[in-house]
């Protein structure tokens, strides 16, 4: 009755109390107890239709229209008192249960909200009747939802039956959270929302709608982005050379990837909920033993070689299998099936080669103990007997006589430098020399005494220290010599001066010579290396042009690299780098 105008509560009162005066004077009753008690009916009804000052102003009337009827005794004058006061009691009594009673659901949504919050709350706010009739909104719901005058107003149509059951819920239970439906706004654009209600009387239950919008297009995202990283992530699995299984804690398979497919020559959507052991029993792979699978199992990182004959095809599969920790696939397994058949393959030719290799390193070697004895025994005996002829005939023989013995005697001894120079180059690297800690300070030592008289006249620098490094101590000496007797040879200045220096890099020493020498063109650069390439060969007929092929050589079989900065006419600078020990034994070990 708190929610009628007060126009109507006016009409009500006058309806009632045109009633009660009509049946007072419609009757001869001159009692006073009937007049008081017909007139307190009326007066009863229409109080609960006001507040406090209203019942109060009710009543006083209600005892002034008592007195025309009563009787004109003093007896009737102490009823109409007695009933006036009574009146006035009643009718501000009544009036105060009803303001209270009025003003409970909006204290209840104070408790809430205030005032000042609700208006201003982010979410939309809107304060309904049991029926679903708005009484009141804020201004979030008027911004989204427009000034809805009713729930269906703004729930889609589709999901207003489910909201007008949440309501009587909300009525008769006190409370209804987190119903997600489809929402309407004021431009007549579906959202996705959450509703929340709560009772606050028996006359009003506040509603809050949350827009879901933000939370559905993130979770659109998320959902595309993970749909994405699952594609690559199945994609980049299934095209791995590895066969991959997932099974359950029964073992069925659960997802396989295509080479799965391939090894076994099966179709891997046939897999899906079959015990893939048990189809691979039935294959009778040859097996290192019967408990394989199950050793496999109970050890969780140990692996087996097994080999698997389809047809004429046979393929040679290591096994692997871990356990799943996900708690979505708790107790499964993934197997791994690595196809080793080409690897097996490859070490098979590889194990062949090497022996190929070993078995031709052992004829060259045993060809090299032949050239050393039958073509340095004929030089020999060439250089003896000219040398006799030489002293023994010099005053029989004319000037050119003598001079075709010499020129046979240095033919003879290039020759044999060049059959020298062959039989090292062809040393190195057919069989292994011993590495071992060679102090280059103490090479470079013994190079000086070597070279001796070449060295005459050279101004020749060297650092004060020199590392120790992991080399053949003969070869880097002779690996040393070459590029120094070269530095010297090959330098057409009057003052010659040669520099040996080293750096230190995080990997390996590098190590260079430098001279002042003719220098070298760039387009030569990298012949200089190859065998038996001599640019000058006037300037030392005597040379083989094999010396700095030995140095590449010897460089590459301690796993080191070469090479030379020159600029014609100014010099050159010869670098070669030498492993630490780490990378020089297991260039040794390959």
């Amino acid at each position: 009755m708190n929610r009628l105008s007060r126009a109507w509560k006016l009409l009500a009162t006058f309806a009632v109390y045109a009633l009660v005066l009509g049946i007072l004077m419609g009757l001869s009753v001159r009692s006073p107890k009937f007049i008081l008690t017909l007139l307190g009916i009326g007066f009863l009804i229409s109080a609960l239709f006001w507040d406090v000052l209203g019942g109060l102003i009710l009543g006083g009337l209600t005892a002034l229209l008592a007195l025309p009827f009563l009787p004109a005794e003093s007896s009737s004058l102490t009823w109409a008192a007695g009933f006036g006061l009574s009146a006035l009691v009643v009718g501000g009594g009544i009036g105060w249960i009803n303001r209270a009673e009025r003003k409970h659901p909006q204290q209840k949504r104070a408790r809430l909200y205030p005032a000042e919050i609700f208006q201003r709350a982010l979410n939309p706010m809107l304060i309904v009747d049991p029926s679903g009739r708005v009484m009141e909104r804020n201004d979030r719901a008027v911004e989204l939802l427009g000034s809805v005058k009713h729930l269906s107003e703004f729930i889609h149509i589709d999901d207003l039956d489910r909201a007008r059951a949440e309501l009587e819920h909300a009525v008769s239970v006190g409370e209804a959270n987190g119903l997600e439906l489809r929402a309407v706004s004021w431009d007549k654009e579906t959202l996705p929302a959450e509703i929340r209600m709560r009772k606050l009387s028996a006359e009003q239950v506040w509603v809050e709608v949350r827009d879901l919008s933000d939370r559905f297009e993130l979770e659109r995202r998320l959902w595309e982005t993970e749909a994405r990283y699952r594609y690559l992530i199945e994609d980049a699995i299934d095209t791995l050379d590895t066969g991959i299984v997932l099974l359950d804690r029964d073992k069925q398979v659960i997802w396989a990837n295509q080479t799965i497919g391939y090894l076994f020559n099966l179709d891997r959507d046939e897999l899906i909920g079959v015990n893939l052991r048990r189809v691979l029993t039935q294959m009778q792979p040859q097996m290192p033993d019967a408990g394989a699978f199950d050793r496999v199992l109970a050890a969780g990182e140990e692996s087996f070689v097994f080999t698997l004959r389809q047809g004429c095809e046979e393929r040679i599969l290591e096994f692997r299998s871990l356990p799943i920790e996900t708690e979505r696939y708790q107790g499964g397994r993934i197997d791994h099936y690595i196809d080793l058949t080409e690897l097996k393959k490859l070490e098979r030719e590889l194990v062949e080669k090497t022996k190929r290799m070993e078995e031709s390193n052992k004829k060259l070697e045993e060809f090299s103990h032949v050239v050393s004895h039958d073509l340095k025994q004929p030089l020999r005996t060439i250089q003896a007997f000219s040398q006799f002829l030489i002293e023994d005939y010099r005053e029989k023989l004319d000037e050119q006589g003598m001079s075709y013995l010499l020129s046979l005697q240095r033919s003879s001894m290039r020759m044999k430098n060049l059959i020298d120079d062959l039989l090292k180059l062809a040393s190195i690297g057919t069989k292994r020399e011993p590495l071992e800690s060679v102090g280059v300070k103490d090479v470079l030592t013994e190079v000086h005494e070597d070279l001796g008289a070449l060295l005459d006249g050279v101004d020749l620098t060297c650092p004060p220290d020199f590392p120790v490094v992991v080399a053949n101590r003969t070869r880097m000496a002779e690996l040393f010599a070459n590029l120094v007797s070269n530095a010297v040879k090959y330098n057409d200045k009057p003052n010659k001066h040669v520099a040996i220096g080293w750096e230190e890099q995080p990997d390996e020493y590098l190590f260079y010579v430098r001279d002042n020498g003719m220098g070298i063109e760039e387009r030569y650069q990298d012949r200089v290396f190859e065998l038996f390439e001599r640019l000058n060969p006037r300037d030392d007929p005597e040379s083989t042009g094999a010396g700095l092929a030995i140095c590449k050589r010897i460089v590459n079989e301690i796993g080191g690299r070469i090479w030379v900065e020159s600029e014609l006419g100014r010099g050159s600078t010869f670098y070669f780098s030498v492993p630490k020990r780490s990378r020089v034994l297991a260039h040794q070990s390959t």
